[in-house]
């Protein structure tokens, strides 16, 4: 965004602009207090009513959060796998160990007629592809390919994802977008070749079906902004979703 674009906002939309620029930035870590609305007003040389409708639209996207009587945090960003891990199977309780995730490269290509429809973008519209590898214990157990719409994302640079947790706090810390789930579906596919060679099944393993989940992720506005397929090895281990 370049400074004229950001002269023409309105200014409760600069300010929001500058707060999302300090957050990507680091200034803020999750869960840190931010200055109070007096403290901003004054520092960006704004009302205090400005400030307050920017927080506002911050904590409404998810960015933030408040608490009353406290004050306004930076929220946690979202990691990838939500709140799905690997678990053995039949032990609910299990402290799942920490999946390793590996960033393997960002291309474009065109939306198919269903990936366009779901995403509510023209048929071909460019997309954004990036491919990242989950391995447990060092060897590989997921791998996912995650779908923007590259006119979204103008700009996105490798290097972010490279450096970063995730799609997600890619997507919040340098775009402020907040994603949220939308629908999940899943089932057993057999792999293809060149998914098969990236997660390293070979011998037996490669006749057995993994576990394919396609999932629709949108902003906080419902706006679809992802469309995401994961394959998963569970010959040994379980997808594991915990609710509450």
């Amino acid at each position: 965004m370049t400074a004229n674009t950001l002269k023409r906002q309105p200014l409760y939309a600069q300010v929001k602009q500058l707060l999302m620029q300090r957050m990507s930035g680091g200034e803020w870590q999750a869960h840190d207090a931010l200055p109070s609305e007096w403290e901003l007003a004054d520092e960006l040389g704004a009302s205090q009513g400005t400030v307050r409708k920017a927080l506002s639209e911050l904590v409404d996207a998810g960015l933030l959060y408040r608490q009353q009587g406290r004050g306004t945090y930076a929220a946690p960003v979202p990691g990838d796998w939500g709140e799905a891990s690997l678990l053995t199977p039949g032990l609910f309780f299990e402290r799942p160990d920490e999946l390793v995730r590996e960033f393997l490269g960002m291309s474009r290509l065109n939306a198919s007629e269903d990936i366009a429809e779901a995403l509510q973008l023209r048929r071909l519209a460019p997309l954004l592809r990036i491919r990242q590898l989950w391995r447990w214990h060092g060897a590989p157990v997921a791998l996912d390919d995650a779908l923007l719409p590259a006119e979204t994302f103008d700009g996105m640079d490798a290097r972010w994802l490279r450096n970063s947790a995730g799609v997600y706090a890619t997507l919040q810390q340098r775009f402020g977008v907040r994603v949220r789930v939308v629908c999940e579906q899943f089932r057993a596919e057999m792999l293809p070749r060149e998914e098969a060679g990236l997660l390293g099944v070979t011998g037996m393993v490669a006749d057995v079906p993994a576990l394919c989940l396609l999932r629709l992720s949108a902003d906080m506005d419902g706006r679809p902004l992802e469309w995401r397929q994961r394959y998963c090895l569970t010959h040994q281990l379980a997808y594991t979703v915990k609710h509450g």
